[in-house]
């Protein structure tokens, strides 16, 4: 089992230094009067410092820095994840209710099949291309996109284009739903919808954060539980996949998919579990007060880096890469996904 290291080597920490001076720029304006008034709080402060610092970086310094953003991105974050678990009362996961599940399952499934029949037939996409850009539409993002690629045998830049497609518009989607909640407060009957919107339809897990924290701090709880969810659907979703892969090489679509599929063995992302540990030592009272402040304030620091590499990751320069159909197929599933989650939460479904 790998141990989580911070010793990067020299290359990497130009970007690292970038990482921990957007992150405690975050925080800090964070508390500026013109923050406030604009509802920002230090992570989307630390996810838009990033985001504008990235796009005049040369291309070799942004790729030299890649295993410093990675390391923020995926160790940092899970760890600020389950940390978070530790602040959320177990009331809140009783008051999800099958609604949301089923809510989740649907979208999930949404977003394969659609994406699947569309890549295929009307953009001319390989099956493994198109189902990878659903999964990580549906489910978590491009973590989802890298699970399944040993499942669905995706090429590397089949991976790498679906990868764009879904940072691309899980962005649009983390700037976006913010401001619908400030301008059309009065949407849904009731508040917590918000956080069901952002928690069932953003891509990534950092991005659920950033968008409901933008929204009110009270709804993260909420968002990131609902979200928690899907990515709980990772791994029986990878195994009908795999099924899928068996029968498509049975009908003659290619053995290397089936060997793919019998090699890769779908788990549940392991911070998930982690997760769902903290979530019951919170409710059962078993973090001290004394406690309790400063891994709160530990865990806003990590979810900042977090931020920070996130923003420092996404540079305009994915839309040349990843082409039009890839982007194509992300817009439309990421506009599918909203519509459903709005038609369930307007009709009372949830």
């Amino acid at each position: 089992m790998r141990t989580l290291s911070l010793a990067l080597p020299r290359p990497h920490w130009p970007m690292a230094l970038l990482v921990l001076a957007c992150a405690l720029a975050g925080i800090g304006l964070a508390h500026s009067r013109l923050a406030q008034h604009w509802g920002l709080g230090a992570l989307a402060l630390a996810m838009l410092l990033g985001l504008v610092v990235a796009q005049p970086l040369p291309a070799p310094l942004r790729e030299a820095g890649g295993s410093a953003l990675a390391l923020f991105k995926g160790p940092i974050l899970k760890i600020a994840i389950v940390l978070y678990g530790l602040r959320i009362p177990l009331d809140a996961v009783s008051e999800l209710g099958l609604g949301v599940i089923a809510l989740n399952a649907g979208q999930i499934a949404l977003s394969l099949v659609l994406g699947g029949w569309l890549g295929q037939r009307w953009l001319g996409m390989s099956r493994a291309a198109a189902l990878s850009i659903g999964a990580g539409n549906g489910i978590c993002g491009a973590a989802a996109v890298l699970a399944a690629e040993p499942v669905l045998g995706t090429r590397d830049r089949d991976t790498a284009m679906a990868v764009a497609a879904v940072v691309v518009f899980g962005t649009l989607n983390m700037l976006l739903l913010p401001l619908l909640y400030h301008h059309l407060p009065t949407l849904f009957p009731d508040q917590n919808h918000f956080a069901v919107l952002v928690g069932a339809s953003v891509q990534e897990v950092a991005q659920v954060i950033v968008a409901a924290q933008a929204m009110s701090p009270a709804l993260v709880d909420s968002a990131l539980l609902v979200k928690m969810v899907r990515v709980m659907m990772l791994a029986p979703v990878l195994l009908i996949l795999g099924m899928g892969a068996h029968r498509a090489a049975a009908a003659g679509a290619g053995t290397s998919i089936a060997n793919s599929a019998i090699r890769a063995r779908p788990v549940l992302p392991a911070f998930a579990f982690w997760f769902v540990g903290a979530l019951v030592v919170n409710g059962l009272g078993w973090v001290p007060d004394s406690l309790a402040s400063p891994l709160a304030g530990l865990d806003d620091i990590l979810l900042a880096l977090a931020m920070a590499a996130l923003g420092l990751s996404t540079h305009f320069d994915l839309l040349r890469r990843a082409g039009w159909r890839p982007l194509a197929l992300g817009a439309i599933l990421w506009l599918a996904t909203l519509a459903v989650v709005f038609a369930a939460l307007l009709s009372g479904a949830v």
